[in-house]
């Protein structure tokens, strides 16, 4: 009997050691305002699962009409933090907040672990500049997806080596292809102003001598002199500013997350 009693408070030791194991994950998306159809938002959470799973990188959506009294940052943090979310010992990850009170509207990326890296100041922006049209438009479903692919693209562009920055080749754009529209605006402009002036150019017959330009009593110089006083030169240093990264604040929680609004 000993002997049984021993064996099932063991087996109960183990089920109340793999419990964690088991427990849900918490949910990558939370639209609690509802801007979501039941299956597009069945959709949102798969394409945030897949990307999430792909990249061991936790990335979140929540939308909300409460913010609990606090900043859009400090809730976007502290949802992270408190929320379990984060993947690896520094917990990567990256959450959206659509905060929406039926007046205002206010969006904010919080970003912690890897994600600070991956996701700088200037890469946020770049993300909303692609989703933030979309949701003013009411197209939701389309913004989040594209923020989840968004994401994937720019952590996958961090591992290799380059975090999409301002003084990135994507930001500046192709080189080759910015000298060849400047080329081309260049020769159109020219012609332009070229035709222009030839159609208010009026051709004279040409005259033997050049004395026969000259009429008679026009030109008549009494003196003239050059007196040369003095010459400054002025200069203007040029602005290089090639700032980048990201910048980084502490949550509640003592953590430490980059992050920014659009």
């Amino acid at each position: 009997m000993k002997k049984v009693l021993s064996l099932s408070l063991a087996f109960l030791l183990i089920a109340i050691l793999l419990i964690p194991a088991f427990a849900a994950e918490p949910e990558l998306l939370n639209d609690g305002i509802g801007c979501l159809s039941e299956s597009d938002a069945q959709q949102v959470k798969a394409k945030l699962k897949e990307v999430s799973d792909k990249l061991d990188f936790d990335v979140v959506i929540v939308t909300t009409d409460n913010l609990e009294g606090k900043s859009i940052t400090a809730y976007a943090d502290d949802y992270f933090d408190y929320g379990g979310y984060g993947r690896g010992e520094n917990r990567d990850g990256c959450v959206l907040v659509v905060y929406y009170n039926g007046t205002s509207t206010e969006r904010w990326i919080s970003t912690r672990g890897y994600g600070i890296t991956a996701l700088t100041d200037y890469g946020i922006q770049y993300i909303g500049k692609r989703v933030a049209p979309l949701m003013d438009d009411g197209e939701f479903f389309e913004a989040f997806i594209d923020y989840a692919n968004l994401c994937d693209e720019l952590v996958v562009q961090a591992r290799a080596g380059h975090p999409l920055d301002v003084n990135s080749s994507k930001s500046k754009g192709n080189p080759a292809l910015r000298i060849i529209i400047a080329i081309a605006v260049g020769l159109i402009a020219g012609f332009i102003a070229i035709s222009v002036i030839k159609g208010k150019y009026k051709p004279v017959k040409m005259k033997a001598n050049a004395q026969d330009y000259l009429v008679n009593g026009s030109l008549q110089v009494t003196g003239a002199y050059d007196n040369f006083r003095t010459s400054s030169v002025s200069r203007t240093p040029i602005s290089n500013n090639s700032s980048g990264g990201s910048s980084t604040h502490t949550s509640s929680s003592g953590s430490t997350h980059g992050g920014g609004g659009f």
